[in-house]
Order: structure tokens, then C-alpha cells, then sequence
């Protein structure tokens, strides 16, 4: 799982969070380094701190989302977001702020969902 988030320590609390449940995860400051890790990884999800006001970073955010729907992997986005901004659906919206209780049910239903297409 790759897990973007500019803080530190949300990216770090949810990784302990997902590793207690047998979940690893690689993590991301930025998302154009996300962009790099997903191409190379292909992780089975990623979750997704929107929350930026850098052009540069908006459009990193494009090409992330672009190739997540490339490579089918599903998004937990948690923010706000429009479609001028990312012309992607994802597979989840979490607005902020979130409880990590429900951010975890969330990722739990995403990957429970993707297991059961596969099947």
C-alpha cells in the first residue's frame, strides 16, 4: 500500500496502524515521488492526502492519478477535491477530518471489494 501525505506524522501513524493488521505500505511526501513508487511498486492501494495548494504538486497529483487508473489501482483520497483539479474517481472520498478508525474501515472495504472482482 502507498500511503501520500505531506505529514510525517499522519503517514507514520497510519503506516503503524495498517502494519498491525499485516499490512505493509510504502510511503510518499510528495506525490510526484509517488508517482515514481507506484510505476515501480504497483501497489494494491494508495491512499492520498490531496490537500495542496502548489501548482506543481496539482499536477503531480494528475499524473498519479493517471497512473493509478493505468495500472487499476484503487484511491482512498482524503480531502476535498474537484474535477478541474483531477479528472479521476476514486474509489473512496474521505473528508477531513477523518478518524483513522474510519480511514482503516474504508481501506478495509477498498481491498475486500478489489479481492472480490478478482474472484
Amino acid at each position: 500500500m502507498l500511503i501520500v501525505d505531506q505529514s510525517a506524522e499522519s503517514r507514520e501513524v497510519l503506516c503503524a496502524l495498517l502494519a498491525r493488521s499485516g499490512t505493509s505500505s510504502i510511503e510518499a511526501s510528495r506525490a510526484a515521488e509517488a508517482v515514481t513508487l507506484a510505476e515501480q511498486l504497483r501497489p494494491q492501494l494508495i491512499v492520498l492526502d490531496a490537500d495542496s495548494d502548489s501548482s506543481v504538486e496539482r499536477q503531480a497529483l494528475r499524473e498519479l492519478t493517471a497512473t493509478a487508473r493505468r495500472t487499476n489501482t484503487p484511491i482512498v483520497l482524503l480531502g476535498k477535491i474537484t474535477g478541474a483539479e483531477i479528472a479521476f474517481d476514486p474509489s473512496e472520498l474521505l473528508a477531513k477530518p477523518y478518524h483513522y478508525g474510519q480511514l482503516i474501515r474504508r481501506i478495509e472495504s477498498v481491498l475486500e471489494q478489489r479481492r472480490a472482482a478478482a474472484a
